[in-house]
């Protein structure tokens, strides 16, 4: 082999190689920190599966609409941190709920004047979703569960 094709194929491999590897998009998820009762610190998750259920542009980790589950469920507060053009940052924050019983989870998006609204609508408006309680999709809520005591 000629040092030209050498070279062509070292360039190719290690073209290849790179291209394996993941890098995470802009706006794309790259994780979550759950913190509520029951954790002695709070939990960072980085799981591909679970951040995949988890894209804050997307909307997938939220149902349909529901009543305010019973405020005796532990609530925890679950952030989402996504990868810019320039850096990782913290984009949204939700409060999640689950019946422990049926395993059924809630969201809750913080609605005007409330914690978290400003840096949320800053990364997305959710009109007429913020300020209320949703059904968490049934695989986030699992997914999520995972993680808590």
């Amino acid at each position: 082999m000629t040092m030209g094709a050498r070279s062509l194929a070292a360039i190719v491999v290690a073209v290849g190689l790179e291209g394996s590897t993941h890098a995470a998009l802009p706006k794309e998820t790259v994780k979550l920190t759950i913190s509520g009762p029951g954790l002695s610190q709070s939990l960072e998750v980085t799981d591909p599966p679970v951040l995949a259920l988890s894209n804050v542009f997307r909307g997938d980790f939220i149902s349909t609409p529901a009543t305010e589950p019973d405020p005796a469920w532990p609530r925890y507060a679950v952030a989402f941190d996504i990868q810019t053009l320039e850096q990782v940052r913290l984009a949204y924050v939700v409060s999640y709920s689950r019946n422990r019983w049926t395993g059924e989870g809630f969201v809750y998006l913080p609605g005007r004047g409330e914690d978290w609204y400003r840096l949320n609508v800053s990364t997305i408006l959710r009109d007429g979703q913020d300020g209320h309680w949703h059904h968490a999709s049934e695989a986030w809520s699992r997914a999520i569960d995972a993680h808590l005591p």
